[in-house]
């Protein structure tokens, strides 16, 4: 087991912390909740990520609560009299507060900073039937539900309730301690084979952090890595999606690579040296072209960009994998054959009927992928740009009827002569009506 210092129940917290971290709204929110627990007599505490975050000084949006009683009535009461609407999830003892406008008001929340949702839970226990499967809960007390949890870091409890109680800093992990030393550490020696998912959260939380992972704990990493072959692809999809969306991404996923994280997810998964280019902090900032209003921090965009200088069957294995939706697998595939083809975009020999023809069918998401990725390239780039905003719109002046009208007798062969229409307007075979007439004729007077 990877080693913890003494645990301990800690001073009174720090109420500065709380002004100094959390928006005004959440500092009301929290406080509307403890007065409700208080009035009830149960016990309840902020936990988690929130109270790592507040004792680092970080801003956190995100207010999970615990209660050694029952979370989903607690959180259905306070929806009956506040409003808004819970979701509850009776396996495991949770509910999410969702917020709205009504229940804002009514909490004389301030506007700026207001959260979306409140997480309530009941303290559990937790309890795994096989290596990756998902834990069998039982109700416990707060010390139970604190070590249960992943990493030191995050099993850090603020009493609010009773009030006598309140204030006092729940430490019986060693976070505290670790906090300090600005380490990462598993709580079990199982923790990883029990959840592979971890492996991705810790390398996130120590690039977010800027922590070490403490040594025992990358070794428990390094000999779990195959557990991740057995876990469900939504499972890591939506481990991979949190680090997609952190500034640091590619420095993340780079490391994991190194790792052998993504080949033991699936041998398919590979990704470019260059992708800290791809998917620098800057990302966000990037004007994107005006041919597409797709945002550059789009999370969709962020999967076409990671999987794009793979090759088309690797990323459709990793889809695959991943289990990402049809509409996103497409785009990905699509991004990674355009980048495989950047020798013909930047090739001046090939034609704009070409050039089109590669493109046609692509999604937009795809095209702007493939312009980022190739953005040492100008002539790939302005070949994409030139399809985007001219090409992929045109069309020959003549259509169907035309063909009718001149005797051609419908079949097949229509397509092919409007495709050949097209290309010779592309190709500045033509450039008037007249010449695109004559052309017709001369393909009709040919034998089809």
């Amino acid at each position: 087991m990877p080693t913890a210092p003494e645990t301990q129940r800690a001073p009174q917290f720090d109420s500065r912390c709380l002004s100094q971290t959390l928006s005004a709204a959440s500092l009301q929110l929290i406080d509307a909740i403890a007065q409700r627990a208080r009035a009830k007599d149960l016990t309840l505490f902020l936990v988690g990520g929130v109270v790592r975050d507040l004792l680092l000084k970080r801003r956190n949006l995100d207010l999970d609560f615990v209660l050694e009683s029952d979370a989903i009535g607690f959180a259905e009461d306070l929806a009956v009299d506040y409003g808004g609407a819970v979701q509850a999830h009776k396996p495991f003892g949770t509910a999410i507060w969702k917020l709205d406008a009504a229940a804002a008001e009514k909490l004389l929340l301030p506007a700026e900073a207001n959260p979306e949702h409140v997480d309530f839970a009941r303290a559990r226990s937790e309890t795994y039937a096989y290596p990756t499967a998902l834990p069998t809960v039982a109700p416990s007390s707060i010390e139970r539900d604190l070590r249960r949890r992943d990493f030191s870091l995050n099993a850090l409890a603020l009493q609010l309730s009773p009030a006598q109680a309140a204030g006092a800093l729940i430490d019986v992990c060693g976070g505290l301690h670790d906090l300090e030393q600005q380490h990462i550490r598993a709580l079990h020696d199982q923790s990883f084979v029990d959840d592979p998912t971890r492996i991705l959260r810790a390398l996130r939380f120590a690039r977010r952090f800027g922590f070490e992972i403490e040594p025992k704990t990358a070794a428990l990493m390094q000999a779990a890595l195959p557990m991740l072959g057995r876990i469900t692809g939504s499972r890591l999809r939506n481990e991979i999606e949190l680090i997609l969306q952190d500034p640091e991404a590619a420095e993340i996923i780079q490391r994991a690579q190194t790792m052998g994280v993504l080949k033991s997810i699936t041998p398919a998964f590979r990704v470019s040296p260059a992708l800290e280019q791809r998917l620098s902090p800057q990302l966000d900032k990037m004007q994107t072209p005006r041919w597409t209003d797709i945002a550059a921090g789009d999370l969709a965009l962020r999967w076409n960009l990671l999987l794009a200088e793979g090759g088309a069957s690797a990323a459709r294995a990793v889809c695959q994998r991943l289990e990402l939706t049809q509409a996103l697998s497409r785009s990905v595939a699509a991004s990674a054959r355009i980048t495989a083809e950047a020798s013909a975009l930047n090739d001046a020999g090939v034609r704009n009927s070409e050039i089109a023809r590669l493109l046609d069918g692509a999604p937009e998401l795809s095209l702007l992928a493939a312009w980022i990725t190739l953005s040492d390239q100008p002539r790939a780039r302005r070949r994409i740009d030139d399809y985007a905003n001219r090409w992929r719109h045109l069309r020959p002046g003549l259509n169907g009827d035309d063909l009718k009208r001149m005797g051609a007798p419908p079949g097949p062969r229509y397509k092919v002569l409007l495709e050949t229409l097209r290309s010779a307007w592309l190709d500045g075979d033509v450039s008037t009506p007249e010449e695109e007439a004559k052309l017709l004729k001369e393909l009709l007077a040919k034998r089809p």
